[in-house]
């Protein structure tokens, strides 16, 4: 049901219309002009005293469906009944949009009514064990809420996951926002709620491309000469190694690129990817391309750039696309991302995305890191770019995750980069002007902790094709121990070191 300033809306606009309708009419017209004049001011106030710029916003969308409306409808003024039956048409139209002025851009989670939460699904509601939506019926039609499960798994045991549901509250109720959570919470039937916060990729920086790179004596990908990493990340001491030890693969390593999706088709790309699902295996922004460049571009292929996998015999990536070309996502959509992975038999999991959180105890994230856990997936997260305390974001902050921060050249922490000092499990790999693959069959370089963190998430990928028992916490301690220290190793932790990390593990 549409709230006030809706109806608001219909007087004004049926006003205007009419106003419009009885111009040769001096004494009927007179009331529908009082009548839009004050609905009118009302509404105007009621926009101009809402939170900028949206409030701003929505007030310009209305004034253009008013007068275009309105005077739109005055064309067909001479027939009165035609007009009369556009004139409701019009009105019910408006009447059963959700809430003005229902433009869709306006819903994108961007434009949330409550700051930073998913308007569509503000909360992420764990109901006890056994429990359904229907033990908190009377609340939710009280608040007129609307609920759905949260999460879709293949296997529910030994996780609380399946007993998510997500919960929207309309417009006319985002008043009753701390209400609706106290009643929640008071009902006894709920094991936790939070908040389902709107997500942002860690946009790149920007990237100087100065620096470049030595090529390749061992592999024959003639783009190779763009990345400087080459000599700092071992790339032909790791190959070599491999080739003339004859390591074979005990299984292929899947890894999963959660992000803008990746290009399927990529000539550098496409022997090494599987689909999980085609709506997945393109991109609108390239920033997920870009990474599965570096986690898993084929290598000695004669096209491009290669990784740290010799074949794929070794290594497959996969896309699980959660953003958008609008660029924003949920907690919930990630989540969903996470267990998709997990059930479609991911080896690691990268994810170049985050932020900061209102909420303290991230129970969804534990349980979903939990869930991958038990299946020895290992979760790779972004430490983020904003030159502050990774602590402070999710999901690298969230115990059981591998946080990755980004180093430059000269092994410093890069200038964007945040630190990771309070985190238990973080690492480092370089981040800055990283040539990697693009959409259109297109390479090009970019710079942030999320070209940092595929890095970390291709060698876990290739050292699980080697151990497929390997878990997080002893693949963690390897990269550790292997890894080389830098100028500021509490801010960034130990810069991993592929060929010694390989070799470790093959002791």
């Amino acid at each position: 049901m549409p709230s006030y300033i809706n109806l608001v809306f219909l007087v004004t606009f049926a006003s205007l219309s009419l106003w419009l309708l009885f111009k040769d009419n001096k004494e009927i017209r007179k009331y529908f002009g009082t009548a839009f004049a004050v609905s009118f001011l009302f509404y105007s106030a009621f926009h101009i005293l809402s939170p900028w710029p949206f409030g701003l916003i929505k007030f310009l969308i209305g004034i253009i469906i008013l007068f275009v409306g309105g005077f739109t409808l005055n064309i067909f003024s001479s027939n009165k009944i035609l007009f009369v039956l556009l004139l409701a048409a019009a009105l019910i139209g408006l009447w059963q949009m959700p809430s003005f002025p229902g433009i869709p851009f306006l819903n994108n989670p961007r434009f949330s009514n409550i700051k930073g939460l998913d308007p569509n699904f503000e909360l992420l509601v764990e109901m006890k064990p056994g429990k359904t939506s229907a033990e908190i019926s009377s609340i939710l039609k009280k608040y007129h809420l609307h609920c759905e499960p949260a999460f879709e798994l293949k296997n529910g045991d030994n996780t609380d996951l399946d007993d998510y549901i997500v919960v929207n509250i309309p417009d006319n109720q985002l008043k009753n926002f701390d209400l609706i959570i106290k009643a929640l919470k008071n009902s006894g039937q709920v094991d936790a709620i939070e908040q389902n916060e709107i997500v942002t990729l860690y946009e790149p920086q920007k990237s100087s491309k100065q620096k470049k790179g030595i090529g390749s004596a061992v592999l024959n990908d003639p783009l190779l000469d763009k990345v400087w990493t080459t000599e700092i990340l071992q790339l032909d001491s790791l190959h070599l190694f491999l080739s003339q030890n004859k390591i074979k693969a005990r299984k292929k390593a899947k890894i999963a690129i959660i992000d803008t999706g990746v290009e399927a088709n990529h000539p550098d790309l496409s022997a090494n990817f599987i689909s999980t699902r085609t709506e997945y295996d393109e991109d609108p922004q390239g920033h997920g391309t870009h990474c599965a460049g570096i986690a898993a571009a084929v290598s000695n292929n004669r096209k491009g750039i290669a990784s740290f996998a010799p074949s794929n015999e070794f290594i497959e990536i996969t896309s699980i696309q959660v953003f958008s070309r609008s660029g924003g996502t949920t907690q919930r959509n990630i989540i969903r991302a996470m267990i998709l992975a997990v059930d479609n038999g991911a080896d690691v999991i990268s994810m170049s995305l985050g932020g900061p959180s209102n909420d303290a105890a991230q129970i969804a994230y534990r349980e979903a890191i939990e869930y991958a856990s038990k299946k020895r997936v290992i979760v790779v997260a972004a430490a983020g770019n904003e030159d502050s305390d990774a602590s402070k974001k999710v999901p690298a902050s969230i115990e059981g995750v591998i946080a990755v921060a980004a180093t430059d050249e000269n092994n410093q922490k890069a200038s964007f980069s945040n630190e990771v000092t309070k985190i238990k499990m973080a690492l480092a790999a370089p981040g800055v002007d990283i040539f990697s693959t693009l959409p259109d069959s297109k390479y090009g370089f970019m710079s942030g902790t999320s070209m940092a963190t595929p890095y970390v998430a291709g060698l876990l990928g290739l050292m699980k094709a080697i151990d497929p028992t390997l878990n997080t916490e002893t693949a963690f301690q390897i990269l550790e121990k292997t890894g080389k220290k830098t100028k500021s190793p509490a801010e960034t932790g130990n810069l991993i070191q592929p060929m010694s990390a390989v070799t470790f593990l093959l002791k």
